[in-house]
Parts: C-alpha cells; structure tokens; sequence
C-alpha cells in the first residue's frame, strides 16, 4: 500500500465506516498517533473535506455591505460562537489561514504581523505538501522572547516552508533617537527593504492596548486627546479614520501602516464586540484590502458605521 492509498484508507475507516482511530490503527498496522496523523494530511491535502451547513453565517450580508462600503477586495465572516471571545478567534484564525493559503505564492514576500490574532493564524496552518518559495518577514519589531515557542512569523513560514527575516528590535523604543540609530543597523535595513516589496501583508486590528507604562505619559495624553480607538502596527488611529499620534510614530520600528493600502493583499483580521469600534476606523483608513472576521462582529460594525455617518451610508 503507497502512501496515497493508506491515506484513503484510513480516511474511509474513519469518516465513512465510523471505525475508531484505535481499530483503524488495527487494520493498518500502524499506531494510533500515526492513525491521528494520517487523517490530518488526509484533510490538509483534500483527500477529506468536512462541510459544515451554516445559514445564519451564509445569510448574512454584512460581508457584503462592508466589501462595497469600503470598496475592499473581499471580506470573509467566519461564524459567531457563543462562549469566550477565544473561540470565535479560534474560528476567525483557521478562515484567515484559508485566505493565507489560497493568496501565498512562489516569489512572495509576505509580512506578519503579531498578536493573538495572528497567533490563531499560525496555530490554524498545517504544514503544506509541497513548499511556496516565498519570503516571510515580520512587520514590526518585538519578535523576541527568552521564552520557549516560536514567533508567529517563525510558525507561518514553517508550515509553509518558506524563509523567514528576523527583525530583532524592539517594536516600540524609548525616544525616537534611539529608534532612528536601530533603525540604521544593515540588519535593520534589510528588513525594510523587504517591507518595499511586499506582495502579502497579514496583521491583527488591534484594540487600545496601549498605557502610561507603554508610551508614557505626554503620548498617553495625546493618544486620549485624539480619539485613538485602535492600532495596526503600532500606528494609532481615530474612528473617523484618520492616523493620529505623530510622536508616537517616530519611536516605533515598524511597517508604516499608513501604506498597508498600497500591498496587493493586505489582510486585517479582528473578532469580538471588543473591536468593533477598531475595526470600523481601521476599514475608514483604507488600508484594508481584505476584512477576515465573524458574522456578529460584521454585523455590528455596519451598524456602528451607519450610525456615525448618518443616512448616507445606509446599506
């Protein structure tokens, strides 16, 4: 038996006789862990696709509304689970990877960004049959940790293998001089470079997250002063959609996220009543080419978009 037969085999004891991992194990010859993994690449090569019928996530228009409202390429809505937020972002997590899947190709240089949106990203993605030549990057610093685990960047080009840059600064310095000498370093620079070439950008809309402790106090001040209701890469932003923090700005080394709109496929992905209001002022920027969310999360932000600009904006 080649491996492609065992594959078909184990996944038609399994799913189509109803045979558990343990007797398919059985009649394979094989362990039950090996049973476990034999039905993932089953899955991951398309040898078994599940379909789950969901109506309430397809009846929704709100993907819809969004993608012409704010003239987006797409917008994708995993469903809403009741629960903690981290299931939804869970769900959230493994359509993004789909998305990342089917717009990563050979030659690309992709750029990732952190946080724990993009952690379920990278915790959705299995390894991919055949290797993308591509280059993946991390979008801004702070990819560093005396700790075990991989960065999310790492786990991305893993499961792709593709090679990965690192950025090894810190994402937000103490003043903008010392963002300025790091950000000289060759090392440094070639990271940018990197970033003028991205064909794929993919990064979390972050919520306010930032304090006195991060930023200071004199930017803490301006931040609150501005309206700030969110960040993507460390850039600060109102609900009207405007970029706002200047002095912020020159301490971080970072992809300018001001010119997220200018990479062919740039990929915010958010969930949760939590950021609702980020997400909103995140689409006003225009630099979101392409909303990965949830049903509910959509929903409410048509509702909070239409409620701000007034009957003009009604679907």
């Amino acid at each position: 038996m080649n491996d492609f037969e065992r594959l078909v085999q184990a996944s038609r004891l399994y799913y189509e006789l109803g045979e558990t991992q343990s007797a398919v194990a059985e009649r394979l010859g094989v362990t039950r862990p090996q049973v476990s993994r034999l039905l993932k690449q089953a899955r991951a090569e398309g040898i078994v696709e599940i379909r789950i019928v969901d109506r309430v996530t397809a009846e929704s228009a709100a993907g819809d509304i969004l993608r012409r409202r704010f003239d987006m390429d797409a917008v994708h809505l995993a469903p809403t689970i009741d629960g903690p937020e981290d299931l939804t972002r869970r769900m959230v997590g493994r359509l993004a990877a789909q998305v990342l899947r089917g717009v990563i190709r050979d030659g690309d240089t992709v750029g990732i960004g952190d946080g724990a949106s993009i952690g379920a990203v990278a915790d959705a993605l299995e390894d991919v049959a055949t290797p993308v030549a591509a280059t993946i990057v991390p979008l801004a610093g702070g990819y560093w940790s005396p700790f075990p685990g991989r960065e999310p960047f790492r786990r991305i080009a893993d499961a792709f293998g593709a090679v990965p840059h690192s950025l090894m600064v810190p994402g937000l310095l103490d003043d903008s001089g010392t963002a300025r000498a790091l950000g000289a370093h060759a090392g440094v620079q070639a990271v940018r470079d990197l970033w003028g070439q991205l064909d794929v950008a993919i990064y979390g809309i972050g919520g306010r997250s930032w304090g006195v402790a991060s930023v200071g106090a004199d930017v803490a001040e301006q931040l609150e002063a501005s309206g700030a209701v969110g960040e993507i890469l460390i850039a600060p932003y109102d609900l009207d959609g405007s970029f706002v923090c200047p002095d912020l700005r020159d301490r971080v080394l970072a992809f300018d996220a001001r010119r997220l709109g200018r990479v062919p496929k740039s990929i915010g992905i958010a969930a949760g009543g939590s950021k609702i209001q980020p997400i909103l002022g995140a689409l006003r920027t225009g630099t979101v080419r392409i909303l990965v969310t949830d049903v509910s999360t959509a929903e409410a932000v048509v509702e909070l978009d239409a409620e701000t600009r007034g009957p003009e904006a009604a679907p």
